[in-house]
């Protein structure tokens, strides 16, 4: 990801709030998966003074050391579940509340991130046993769909005309899984296909990722971030752009009695301190918004975004590629905690996915953490009160 020079926007004071829930409060970790608070990583000099947390529970995934990590994806919520993927052991369902693998899948040595649908969980991988397929054809994978408890509603193989998808068979890079219909959208480096999921049959796309959706009283925003900078459409004309670029576009926050804000995140400096600062833009083009505490940083490598703007950011300390760190961010802008990885060399991208009541993350191919809630307290402004009041887009 690009690094963008860090802009201060201007900002007006707004209200806030946060998420509580009425749900039951998770069931204890079972002995032996959880790593103890007493046990919590000391603090870097450079995290001195944020709030550190300590995991609910950590859960060793049983990857094949022996086997070659060409690529690692997820974790996507389905239900109670965490879906992961990595070619070290193809898919596996974790029931991240009690800390158990709930079912595996297998795949070769290829994979593509997992993708929630409201029919099932996609997985898209390299072929096991490599099914028969017409003469002619080019064979790019096989497509899963299973339950959130691991059971198959179909397997296929996708296939294409090796003319049609010659860009994408040969291209690397990283990997994303959309909705695109009724079909899915597989895009690898700046190729994409989309795939026919009674067919198998793929077919050339565009792989421009899709813009995120605002839809507020009378109108909707298309929101693209485009060469750094962010555009916002209404049909066909342009509603409003930021002059200046940004590193990563998060996604929408929905906050009470407010009209809807979109989270951005920017690599910048303090003097001569790098660090990763977040902001929120008024979705609606106005020049109102908030900013949020900075941390130290040179880098993002993932984040996670709930459905009203919850946000956890993965972010690396330093040029050591061994300090790297989670900071979770309620709706509100307010830094919640931050917990620090193992200190490791770390080179795969770290992955983030906000449940209702935990935050959970996939790092170093076969580690899942559950850390917790993005909740502020209930004496911070806009604390308190149920999710179930909190507006929905």
């Amino acid at each position: 990801m690009a690094h963008r020079a860090f802009v201060v926007i201007a900002v007006a004071a707004v209200a806030c709030k946060s998420k509580r829930h009425a749900d039951p409060m998770p069931e204890p970790p079972l002995a032996g998966d959880a790593r103890p608070a007493a046990d919590a990583a000391k603090p870097w000099p450079e995290l001195d003074g944020y709030p550190l947390t300590a995991p609910d529970r950590v859960i060793a995934l049983p990857a094949k050391a022996t086997a070659p990590r060409f690529e690692v994806g997820g974790p996507v919520i389905a239900g109670d579940v965490a879906v992961v993927a990595s070619s070290q052991f193809g898919f596996i369902g974790v029931d991240w509340r009690r800390g158990t693998i709930a079912w595996t899948k297998p795949a070769g040595a290829h994979v593509a991130p997992p993708l929630v649908r409201s029919d099932g969980v996609v997985l898209i991988g390299e072929c096991v046993n490599p099914p028969a397929i017409a003469d002619g054809e080019l064979l790019l994978g096989c497509l899963r769909v299973v339950t959130n408890t691991g059971t198959d509603r179909a397997y296929i193989a996708i296939r294409a005309n090796p003319k049609a998808v010659e860009a994408f068979a040969s291209a690397a890079g990283t990997q994303s899984l959309w909705p695109d219909g009724e079909r899915v959208r597989w895009r690898r480096g700046d190729a994409a296909v989309t795939i026919d999921l009674v067919s198998g049959v793929a077919k050339p796309a565009d792989a421009t990722p899709p813009p995120v959706t605002v839809v507020y009283q009378d109108h909707r925003w298309d929101i693209s971030h485009v060469d750094g900078r962010i555009i916002a459409r209404e049909g066909s004309r342009e509603a409003w752009s930021t002059k200046h670029q940004y590193t990563a576009m998060l996604g929408p926050v929905w906050l009470p009695d407010q009209s809807p804000m979109l989270r951005v995140a920017n690599l910048g400096s303090y003097g001569y301190m790098p660090e990763v600062h977040l902001h929120d833009i008024d979705a609606t083009g106005s020049l109102s918004g908030q900013s949020a505490r900075p941390t130290p940083g040179i880098g993002l490598l993932g984040w996670g975004v709930s459905s009203y703007g919850d946000v956890a950011l993965a972010v690396r300390l330093d040029t050591s590629l061994r300090r790297d760190f989670v900071a979770g961010y309620a709706a509100n802008a307010a830094l919640v905690w931050v917990y620090t990885l193992p200190e490791v060399p770390r080179a795969d991208p770290v992955g983030i996915a906000i449940a209702p009541d935990a935050v959970v993350v996939f790092h170093d191919g076969d580690t899942l953490t559950v850390l917790p809630e993005l909740s502020v307290p209930p004496t911070a402004p806009g604390g308190g009160r149920p999710a179930s009041q909190i507006p929905t887009p």
